[in-house]
């Protein structure tokens, strides 16, 4: 899809990617919501059987309540990637404070349950130049 002149140069700008390579035929399978209803382990079990990786965007009520399957996730190549604390819409935050209140608290519990860096993916309704700086800057 087209993503728009001026999201493409804030993309650009901080090395983002949001389209992928056009010769190539690939699925990328993500869950974002939805999936923290009771179903992970049955979700996990079909991926392994079928030898599927995926990504799992969760946020702090999922990794609190579930840090073995969050562990299992990372165990069985998945990539668990950050969806902040609450996911609230972060364009509407202030000031850089609030935003590291959201993405940091997290980092911290994954690299507790897991012992690795985590991915990010903040639930944005468009592309946020000033989160990107901030990430850019962290090297995220």
């Amino acid at each position: 899809p087209d993503v728009g002149k001026e999201n493409k140069r804030i993309i650009d700008k901080y090395n983002g990617m949001c389209l992928g390579n056009s010769e190539k035929k690939y699925l990328y399978l993500t869950f974002d919501a939805g999936y923290e209803n009771g179903y992970m382990p049955q979700i996990l079990d079909a991926l392994k059987k079928n030898n599927v990786k995926a990504t799992f965007f969760v946020v702090s009520t999922f990794m609190k309540t579930n840090p073995e399957l969050v562990k299992r996730m990372v165990d069985e190549g998945h990539i668990v990637g950050n969806h902040t604390m609450t996911h609230p819409n972060m364009s509407k935050m202030s000031t850089m404070e609030d935003f590291k209140s959201e993405i940091e608290p997290m980092e911290e519990m994954y690299k507790e349950i897991t012992g690795k860096d985590m991915k990010l993916e903040a639930p944005l309704p468009e592309y946020f130049e000033k989160v990107l700086q901030e990430l850019d800057t962290r090297a995220i």
